[in-house]
């Protein structure tokens, strides 16, 4: 996987090279998210909050306990489910089943050819990901995606012949026939993350969340700067569901109280030391990245404004599973269903966002917020 660095005016951040994500080929789209009572790959919030990987991890593969925020913070990341990796993972390797720690730093050797337990991990997690994405076209074609990114993943999706479709079917079955050994759970039947399953209400899948329903994730009173939208990895131009917001400072500077704060009100997951997500209703969430000091453990109910972490001083700390950046800031975005959304019409503290261009693009004729008639480029925003 290439790798490549875009600088910002507060961070350089990985990208990770993917194909361009379009919305029916306008990048002006308002998002769909994805329908996760068709995506089992998807990290479903009942599973967020109902799965513990490290409670799984100590008493199925002991060896596999110093992966736990490893695992957690790229299932987080990339919003696709920690059971599906697990499964890959004892697909590939064994490393649940029939242990052998000499595969500890290939755990998914064949379908990935970084190095290392947690490259490995997010290089797969991330392929995945980005393939649901690139099949976002119209609702009727979820159905197909999991299935499809999978075969994907195993290399097999053009099935030109009657020899790669077997093999495809094949490995598609070993895939489902191990999920259900590991976890006694059929994989089509996992949770959904649907407004109806989770007794919240439904929401307009075409637009964002009602005004009013999220501020800019830093306290009242405060005025942060606001750069381009961009997508979660920051590569191509759907779905952007991502902004980073900064105090300044450099490494080493005092952030102790420089604070981030809930969007909106909900139940709080820790994903890792770095990483966080709060699940509002109607199927929303938000999450938090490059944290120190997290306040809250997985479980706990935030309102709305709360403070729930510093931005990272240090780059390890900042970065707690990889990636690469020059100075604390936080790196937000927002979810539906546990799919990225685009950030295209949604309203933050009252600004609605217009974001047509390309990631960290910041000229104004394509990226800029417009409130009570007035229209603002990135920069300095107070609420």
């Amino acid at each position: 996987m290439n790798i490549k660095h875009k600088i910002t005016p507060f961070c350089i951040v990985l990208l990770l090279s993917a194909p361009v994500l379009h919305a029916d080929d306008r990048p002006d789209a308002v998002a769909l998210p994805l329908n996760p009572a068709t995506s089992a790959l998807i990290y479903s919030y009942d599973e967020m909050f109902h799965f513990n990987i490290e409670q799984y991890l100590a008493s199925q593969a002991p060896h596999l306990l110093p992966y736990t925020e490893v695992i957690s913070h790229w299932a987080g990341y990339t919003s696709i489910s920690p059971r599906v990796l697990l499964t890959l993972i004892d697909l590939q390797s064994q490393l649940i089943s029939q242990p052998d720690l000499a595969l500890l730093q290939q755990p998914l050797a064949g379908l990935s050819t970084q190095q290392g337990f947690s490259a490995q991990l997010q290089d797969v997690a991330d392929q995945l990901a980005r393939r649901l994405y690139q099949r976002e076209t119209a609702a009727s074609e979820f159905a197909a995606a999991p299935a499809a990114a999978l075969s994907y993943l195993f290399g097999t999706e053009d099935q030109k012949n009657a020899e790669q479709a077997q093999f495809a079917e094949g490995k598609l079955s070993q895939f489902s026939q191990r999920y259900q050994q590991l976890f006694a759970e059929s994989y089509l039947a996992a949770p959904d993350n649907s407004a109806q399953g989770r007794n919240v209400p439904e929401v307009n899948l075409l637009a964002g969340p009602a005004n009013g329903f999220l501020q800019f994730p830093f306290p009242l009173g405060q005025s942060w700067h606001v750069g381009g939208a961009h997508t979660n990895t920051g590569s191509g131009n759907y779905p952007m569901s991502s902004l980073d917001m900064s105090l300044g400072g450099g490494w080493g500077s005092n952030q102790s109280n420089t604070w981030v704060a809930a969007s909106a009100a909900g139940s709080f997951k820790r994903h890792s030391s770095c990483f966080a997500e709060i699940v509002h209703s109607g199927g929303w969430s938000t999450t938090y990245y490059h944290l120190m000091n997290i306040q809250y453990n997985t479980g706990a109910n935030v309102a709305k404004n709360t403070k729930i972490a510093n931005p990272a001083n240090t780059q390890p700390q900042a970065l707690c599973n990889g990636g690469a950046s020059t100075g604390p800031h936080q790196h937000w975005s927002l979810k539906q269903n546990g799919s990225w959304v685009h950030l295209n019409t949604v309203y933050l503290s009252g600004w609605q966002i217009t974001a047509t261009g390309t990631s960290y693009d910041t000229n104004c004729t394509r990226f800029y917020l417009t409130k009570n008639g007035v229209k603002k480029c990135s920069g300095w925003f107070s609420h």
